[in-house]
């Protein structure tokens, strides 16, 4: 695997239910197998699966024998929704990279008003005060390119994976194929392929 060491790799996604963080964080973990790679999966879920918050832990190495890590413990942080990621914010380490879109779907709790909601503007001057290494990625806009608006979180796989060359581009592809039959899958590898691209020219 290209990017990887013998070291233990922890990534986060933070994402509200219905942006698909759960299939972003099983493409990356059946990617990472199919290399012979240790990977372990865990998600704490909020209030309702649909339109609630969602974290996924996925660990990566040569042995992994936990699912979860701590505060501080991420190596990356790939964040689905503002809120959510600046939520989530705490896991990422010190130096660590963030890839973030800049879609706004406040999680039910905000919704309702049992949480506290930002502006946009405020959100991305929390992330961008909080995060030395950060990717703001306009996902959703790039996926709606694809004719799949859903496939923003594949978008977010492809400006990743071009970010830090963790895993091979064919692996991913497989594991998206597997995941997303038919259609959705290859409008997905399309919305990787974008992300790739949008990272490639973005400077």
């Amino acid at each position: 695997m290209q990017g990887l060491s013998n070291k233990i790799i922890n990534i986060l996604i933070a994402s509200v239910g219905g942006q698909g963080g759960l299939t972003l964080s099983r493409a990356i973990a059946i990617a990472a197998v199919m290399k012979g790679y240790s990977v372990r999966t865990g998600e704490t879920l909020g209030m309702a699966q649909r339109f609630g918050s969602v974290v996924s832990y996925v660990r990566v190495g040569k042995e992994v024998r936990a699912p979860i890590f701590g505060v501080g413990d991420a190596d990356y942080l790939i964040g689905l929704e503002l809120t959510e990621t600046v939520r989530n914010l705490h896991y990422l380490r010190e130096g660590g990279l963030a890839v973030v879109s800049d879609e706004l779907k406040p999680p039910l709790s905000t919704s309702l008003g049992m949480a506290k909601s930002w502006s946009r503007e405020e959100l991305v001057n929390i992330i961008k005060d909080s995060v030395e290494n950060l990717i703001l990625v306009p996902a959703k806009d790039l996926a709606i390119k694809t004719g799949n608006p859903r496939a923003a979180n594949m978008v977010l796989l492809g400006v990743f994976n071009e970010a830090t060359k963790l895993f091979d581009d064919e692996s991913i592809k497989a594991a998206i194929a597997a995941l997303l039959p038919g259609r959705r899958g290859e409008t997905s590898i399309q919305a990787f392929e974008l992300g790739k691209e949008w990272f490639r020219l973005r400077k």
